[in-house]
């Protein structure tokens, strides 16, 4: 596909820094301890609880990577991003507006926080990202048919949570897309590694942006940035360690009465086996395996976006997966965007809007 005319975020070659992995997101709930129960049964360990805040991580390291923080009203605190490099921590110290914690969020590492041009504080913490363990086993053997690694041993039924490895990415909306994503460029050195058009204006509406670690492979995209009505995390996503666990997190959460929402079924941009849940808030959480990862050569990929190019296969896309209504909320941040100048084009929203209600596989009859 040819290159859109309008503007790209693009990869910049002296960025402020070169963030190394996300590190962590951070919630605002309003019940905790339905929090806690959630985020135990899709598969996160409790490291720390406090009457205000819950502090869970995967078990490939003991650094949180998952924060509920007490508030009145649901919605994203904020996250961060490790940074390996002394000499970029300071220069993002030395930025506007940036706010310099000794101990960082949790007491534990210096961190920096920034904001995004939405607004989002945008933490930079001071450290190597945590080695992965091999602390997740492979539970079941498969037998293959070039490969018998089972004998007169049936398969396991185990039932319980999924074991998360690691937290893999977060995806937000944004109100001026285009500005948000370049500044994750300019700030944290991102890449694109895929950019989604509409279809007819051809407009860039979604980027996927990885971490530039140079010839150390590094996921597919550690953040995504899209266009959106208002500004807000749309998902976040876990790293398990086979389509088993998965499918086990899957029924293990349905028994205990919690909403599923997409899966199961394989990306076709990074590639993920993936199943999609709804915590008790209604927020999107993904389970994952089997992601794409890149090193710095890999060129930007465009493509049209459309809900059939969100998956090879899988169980089809429910309507109410990506929601095109306008709720109250969404609708007052809209008019409140607009009226304070921010770069919205309403044309952009019609497009998607229109995108969005569009089956994606036109053989099956809805």
């Amino acid at each position: 596909m040819n290159k859109s005319a309008s503007k790209i975020p693009t990869q910049t070659h002296n960025p402020v820094s070169s963030a190394q992995d996300i590190a962590y997101v951070r919630l605002g709930r309003r019940n905790l301890s339905e929090a806690e129960q959630y985020y135990t049964d899709f598969g996160l360990r409790v490291l720390s609880k406090t009457k205000n805040q819950i502090l869970f991580h995967g078990n490939s390291s003991n650094f949180p990577c998952w924060s509920v923080e007490e508030a009145g009203r649901d919605f994203l605190l904020g996250f961060g991003f490790y940074i390996s490099s002394e000499k970029e921590f300071d220069a993002l110290r030395k930025l506007n507006g940036a706010h310099f914690q000794p101990l960082g969020r949790f007491g534990n590492l210096p961190s920096v926080t920034l904001f995004d041009p939405s607004g989002l504080p945008v933490d930079a913490i001071l450290s190597e990202v945590p080695e992965v363990s091999n602390s997740a086993q492979i539970k079941r053997n498969w037998n293959r048919y070039d490969s018998i690694k089972r004998v007169n041993r049936p398969q396991a039924a185990d039932s319980g949570p999924s074991e998360v490895i690691r937290l893999g990415h977060a995806v937000f909306l944004k109100q001026e897309f285009l500005k948000n994503a370049q500044w994750y460029c300019d700030t944290f050195g991102m890449i694109p590694s895929d950019i989604q058009l509409l279809p007819k204006s051809k407009e860039p509406v979604l980027v996927f942006l990885r971490c530039n670690r140079g010839k150390t492979l590094t996921d597919h995209h550690t953040i995504v940035i899209g266009a959106g009505a208002d500004d807000h995390l749309e998902h976040c996503a876990f790293e398990l360690k086979d389509i088993d666990e998965i499918s086990q997190g899957r029924q293990w959460l349905l028994s205990q009465g919690w909403k599923a929402a997409w899966g199961l079924g394989r990306h076709l941009l990074g590639s993920q086996v993936f199943d999609y849940e709804r915590d008790p808030t209604g927020m999107l959480v993904e389970h994952y395996t089997d992601g794409d990862k890149f090193d710095d050569t890999y060129p930007v990929g465009f493509h049209e976006i459309s809900r059939k190019s969100l998956y090879q296969w899988g169980e089809d896309m429910p309507k109410d997966f990506l929601d095109s209504k306008l709720s109250f909320h969404t609708l007052r941040e809209l008019i409140k965007g607009l009226f304070s100048g921010r770069e919205i084009r309403l044309s952009t929203l019609i497009e998607m809007k229109a995108m969005v209600e569009r089956p994606p596989r036109d053989w099956i009859k809805y």
